[in-house]
């Protein structure tokens, strides 16, 4: 799809018929600084295909002259159709000076200077094999970090990283048998968990079937008629959300709470209130993934990092990560030491080996 001033491009050759008016036109709008980065490449590669070398080259000495990025691509292709042949100084100038932009794979794109020089393919094998290297060594990386994942069952990162290694290498096939092998992994022990209700410390089925027999059948209808009242009054006034949230949060229905919750206007308390939710409501993957999320709308305050290694504990220990999640909070009270809760916790995860 061309974009907005290649479509101009074509509208002004229709409406003038002359391609020097049209290249005038857009060289004054370029001089006066109205063109972006893009439209200045769509420019130049315009001048090129309508065969106005000089017209380019003059532009390329303005940009120079005051020292502004050059469409390198399309002034190798101008230089190479023009039939002008650089000395070997003039092209290790052009070379260190593609370097300083940091454009020298644009430079290197056109095949134009290839019959002046042996340079440009040199250069540019010797660009491919960096990139192939540098390539092999982020996926070597990747592979590392799915082994220490995988070591440590964490399922919900190894996704991540395989959908990351897909993305690099979608052809590879042992990558596909990796995610294969995952998902099979991952619901074998999900399979486990729900049929296993012997670990009451632990166990999410257990925890569920617990909560849903503690309520008879008339407590569940209250429950029911009370999340969709809580709901209506939200929706309503979004601004008393966040007290209805945390008011459902007291009567154990967390999950109810969550759903409340983003009805609420957003702010800082209403993001924690809802990590602080789904670690209650067991939702300990989607806790993970908003512990990210604060993290990085939080970078600067001190206190959310604290806040974030915290839950991020917790959320781990609720996925069976438990000498993970010692080692964060170990982490914590080492700098905190005040941090009581953290300490509580630590005392009980480790056994009170702190």
């Amino acid at each position: 799809m061309p974009s907005t001033l290649e479509a101009e491009i074509s509208s002004l050759l229709r409406e003038q018929g002359d391609p020097v008016l049209v290249a005038e036109n857009l060289l004054q709008r370029w001089r006066r600084h109205l063109l972006n980065e893009q439209e200045q490449i769509d420019c130049a590669q315009f001048l090129v295909a309508a065969g106005l070398y000089p017209l380019l080259l003059g532009e390329i000495v303005h940009l120079i002259k005051s020292g502004s990025k050059l469409p390198w691509a399309q002034f190798a292709e101008c230089l190479g159709r023009a039939g002008i042949k650089p000395d070997e100084f003039e092209l290790q100038a052009l070379f260190d000076a593609a370097e300083l932009q940091e454009a020298l794979p644009q430079f290197l794109q056109s095949r134009q200077l290839d019959l002046f020089s042996r340079a440009f393919s040199e250069k540019r094998n010797s660009l491919n094999k960096k990139r192939t290297e540098d390539l092999q060594a982020r996926k070597q990386a990747l592979m590392d970090k799915l082994e220490f994942m995988r070591s440590h069952r964490m399922h919900e990162q190894q996704a991540q990283v395989i959908d990351e290694i897909q993305a690099l290498f979608p052809e590879e096939a042992d990558i596909k048998a990796e995610k294969e092998a995952l998902e099979l992994r991952w619901a074998r022990e999900i399979v486990a968990k729900s049929t296993s209700v012997t670990d009451a410390t632990g166990d999410v089925a257990w925890n569920l079937r617990w909560k849903l027999e503690r309520l008879p059948p008339e407590q569940m209808s209250a429950k029911a008629m009370i999340v969709e009242r809580a709901g209506e009054i939200a929706k309503g006034d979004p601004q008393i959300a966040y007290d209805l949230a945390i008011s459902l949060h007291l009567m154990d229905f967390n999950a109810e709470a969550i759903e409340l919750l983003n009805l609420a206007d957003s702010s800082p308390a209403t993001d924690w209130l809802r990590l602080e939710l789904m670690i209650h409501a067991r939702q300990f993957v989607n806790a993970l993934d908003e512990v990210s999320r604060l993290e990085i709308v939080y970078a600067g305050e001190p206190e959310a990092a604290f806040a974030a290694v915290y839950a991020r504990a917790r959320a781990l220990h609720g996925l069976g990560q438990t000498p993970m999640a010692v080692d964060l909070l170990r982490s914590l009270v080492r700098i905190r030491p005040q941090y009581k809760s953290a300490q509580s916790l630590l005392m009980d995860w480790s056994g009170g080996d702190v």
